[in-house]
């Protein structure tokens, strides 16, 4: 059994996650491509509906035309000109009346999480104990109480405050819990947004968490040595029993 396969087990039985532990690699410039998993050739919504079937246990490797939103694209570093889809973004999130004005649509697109642009060629997500090797971010989509769990663990050492930046509604999935674990090497929360919500299709009560691969052992280890205080909430919401 490969250790992706012991720690994602691990992590789904000791949280009652319904959504697996999910691994995404980008590969940019001047990286190898695997020759498995051929590419998708199915068109999806978006890169949020590819976390969330890849954590019902699909393998993507996905090619920016197969992965639907543009912001998602732009965010990812899949787009060399990306400044017209940013727009177009702007005006798509102000005209549905998420915001008051353009202005304040136009900041949180603008001043959100971005790789570089037009240097990413393919994106493999997929169940984490389909990995062979550490993938660049892990991603749990989990309901605010496993939510709960999983930041402890990431915690757990260092205890303190946690710092958790939000996009402010928008380009959760793609900024906020895998560019900024890349390009940061921290974790973070995404409770999403409209977007992400309506093409992903996840139940309300669910949010998704990210933490860079490099931290993916630390945290499988913390939570197996949460055992005790997990089992004393479980045990106290049904009595004991």
């Amino acid at each position: 059994m490969s250790d992706f396969k012991t720690m994602s087990q691990d992590l789904v039985a000791g949280l009652g996650l319904t959504y697996e532990p999910v691994g995404v690699t980008l590969y940019r410039e001047g990286d190898p491509i695997p020759a498995e998993p051929p590419f998708t050739r199915e068109n999806l919504k978006s890169y949020c509906q590819a976390l969330a079937l890849a954590g019902k246990g699909r393998t993507l490797l996905l090619a920016k035309e197969q992965m639907g939103c543009k912001l998602g694209t732009s965010v990812l570093g899949f787009e060399a000109e990306m400044e017209a889809f940013l727009d177009d973004g702007v005006l798509e999130k102000y005209g549905v009346g998420l915001y008051g004005t353009e202005a304040a649509s136009a900041a949180t697109i603008l001043n959100s999480t971005y790789l570089e642009q037009g240097k990413t060629r393919a994106a493999l997500i997929a169940p984490l104990v389909t990995f062979r090797e550490v993938p660049q971010v892990v991603v749990f989509t989990a309901d605010s109480e496993q939510v709960m769990w999983l930041l402890y663990a990431v915690n757990y050492d260092r205890g303190g405050r946690m710092d958790l930046p939000q996009s402010g509604g928008a380009l959760g999935g793609c900024a906020d819990i895998t560019a900024m674990p890349l390009l940061q090497g921290v974790p973070n929360v995404t409770f999403l947004g409209l977007g992400c919500r309506l093409k992903s299709a996840l139940a309300p009560c669910h949010l998704m968490l990210g933490v860079p691969g490099k931290a993916l052992a630390a945290l499988h280890q913390h939570i197996l040595d949460m055992a005790k205080p997990i089992a004393m909430l479980k045990n106290a919401r049904t009595g004991g029993k």
